[in-house]
This record gives structure tokens, sequence and C-alpha cells, in this order.
């Protein structure tokens, strides 16, 4: 079994829940820890961090930050977190409608990543939240 820790810059999303492996979006791809993985310390990306609980899968939308991997543990730091119950749907339409709408405009380089990044992230929390 792997124990799970997940924290952000502004809570404990989970502290020490035990499943049989975790999925991450990381910078290259998504991988799969199993329990015995070699020690990993990754970069993670914007997207969908899965656990198998219950007979049922846990997701959350998480953006990014990294991920340790040692000894059986998954410790991920993330800048946001969202489990797939917390995410409000109609929030995350508006977000997507509203990025979309700057990427429409005249945007500095930075601006635009910008965007993009928000871009990104509403439509992972779509995807989540279904």
């Amino acid at each position: 079994m792997i124990e799970v820790d997940i924290v952000t810059p502004s809570r404990r999303v989970l502290e020490g829940l035990t499943v049989d492996r975790v999925s991450l979006p990381t910078a290259s791809g998504t991988i799969t820890v199993l329990p015995g993985h070699a020690e990993l310390v990754t970069l993670l990306s914007t997207g969908v961090l899965t656990l198998p609980e219950d007979a049922k899968e846990r997701r959350f939308a998480i953006s990014y930050g990294f991920s340790i991997v040692r000894k059986n543990k998954v410790i991920v730091l993330a800048e946001t977190c969202e489990e797939s119950s917390e995410i409000d749907l109609d929030r995350a339409k508006a977000a997507q409608k509203k990025a979309e709408q700057a990427l429409t405009g005249v945007l500095t380089e930075g601006d635009a990543r910008k965007q993009q990044l928000k871009l990104q992230r509403s439509i992972i929390r779509q995807q989540v939240a279904h």
C-alpha cells in the first residue's frame, strides 16, 4: 500500500490516505505509482490526480507543483488542488470563457501564457467535476 499526502500553500487536502496506486499528471505525461516504486522527485503539470478508494476513484484537479515518491509514500505539493466534489462547474465554465476571450485580444507573451494556463486549468476542473 501507498500512503498519500496532498498539500497546497493554503491547506492540507489529504494526509495519510492509504491506497494501492496513485496516478499523477507529470510534466512528461501521466505516471502511475505502485507499491515499491523507485524513489522519485517529479514536476507536476496541470491535470488530473486519481486515487482508487472503496471500489471507486477519487479525482482531483491539480495545478503545477511537484511530487516526492519514497518508501511507499507519495507527497504531492501543488499550487492548487480540488477534489471533484469541491468544484463549482458553473465557475469553471465561466473561467474558461473569460480565458478564451482574453486570448482573442492582443497580449504580451507573459499574459498570453497566463491566460493559456487559466484556460487549461478551467478545462481540467470541468473534466474532474463530471
